[in-house]
């Protein structure tokens, strides 16, 4: 940069270099969703299925202005685009080159274009305003998991990068502190249970890309503590009524930052199934005793059993809760179950 702030030129021999590099295909989506939740879906006439309003960046075009273009090309519609959601980075050994998808944030639509809308593009067959929970299954696993992590984004202000359909997390080794209460003044910024049902097993909420997670999740200005958090966060995302909680213990990065609290709690009902206000899809549930539950979490089975044990050792002593070690699954019914009181 020159004195007077202003960029001074590339050089051609830095040109001439950039444009040798190895190139990436850059894609874009953008998410519009009318005033009751609604999702915006395009049904593409040269592909099978559902995706988001988008399309590939062209030459020397910069990926929201892709995103804009590709909303007036498909819908005829010229909204502003919003905040980046995601980048989604699909690897090479897919397609033969990496592609990155730009995910933003787009409008709420008004009735009016809601009325109108229509495919203005040849390409589209059908443009359709659906909940997450009848366009997710509409459309194509790959594609899906982009949608998921729109929807994720979107409802927790969060902007995601995401490698092949799972969020990148930077390897981080967090302690865990067993039977441990969280030091005093230590906010503690997540919550989830080990939540058992009174043959032992625990309860895990599947996405739709079929991903597997303790319910539980970010702590919200309302919450009075990590047990609010917990009971919120359960009911949203599983529907699920708790008995008795007991502490487990918690997580910290090593500088004892970024606590994670971990709970026991017994199931006293789990109610019909029914969409998570935060991403507006229906999480599937699942009764698993803990190690297999390790197992299906993912993410670093040898740091995830000792806590999974911990759950199991505490809720047997303090709930009255069998331990349970075999290989059973229950599929929890749409409708819910109740369980006889303690």
């Amino acid at each position: 940069m020159s004195a007077d702030g202003i960029d001074e030129p590339a050089s051609r021999e830095l040109i001439d270099y950039c444009a040798g590099l190895p190139g990436v295909v850059v894609g874009t989506s953008v998410l519009l969703r009318d005033r009751h939740g609604g999702l915006v879906v395009v049904e593409p006439n040269y592909k099978p299925g559902l995706d988001l309003p988008g399309g590939m960046a062209e030459p020397g075009e910069a990926p929201h202005q892709a995103a804009g273009r590709e909303v007036r090309e498909e819908l005829g519609l010229d909204v502003p685009v919003g905040r980046l959601l995601a980048v989604c980075t699909t690897s090479a050994e897919v397609y033969g080159r990496v592609i990155l998808d730009f995910l933003f944030d787009g409008p709420t639509l008004t009735d009016e274009q809601v009325t109108e809308l229509a495919p203005a593009d040849a390409e589209l067959t059908a443009v359709y305003v659906l909940t997450p929970d009848e366009a997710l299954p509409r459309i194509p696993p790959r594609t899906r998991r982009r949608v998921s992590v729109a929807l994720e984004a979107h409802a927790s202000g969060a902007c995601l990068y995401v490698v092949d359909g799972r969020e990148y997390r930077p390897p981080k080794q967090r302690v865990w502190h067993e039977d441990q209460a969280v030091p005093d003044g230590v906010p503690v910024l997540r919550a989830a249970g080990w939540l058992f049902d009174p043959d032992g097993r625990v309860l895990l909420v599947g996405d739709p890309d079929g991903g597997y997670a303790l319910p539980g999740g970010g702590a919200e200005p309302q919450d009075v503590d990590a047990l609010a958090t917990l009971a919120r966060e359960v009911a949203e995302e599983a529907n699920a009524v708790l008995g008795r909680v007991t502490h487990v213990g918690y997580l910290a990065d090593p500088d004892g930052g970024n606590v994670r609290s971990r709970s026991a709690a017994r199931i006293a009902a789990l109610g019909p199934l029914a969409p998570d206000p935060a991403t507006g899809w229906s999480w599937s549930r699942v009764l698993v005793p803990p190690r297999r539950a390790v197992e299906l979490l993912g993410g670093g089975y040898d740091t995830k059993l000792p806590q999974a044990l911990a759950a199991q050792r505490i809720a047997h002593e303090r709930l009255g809760i069998p331990i349970l070690d075999d290989d059973s699954r229950v599929d929890i019914p749409a409708e819910g179950v109740v369980y006889d009181p303690e």
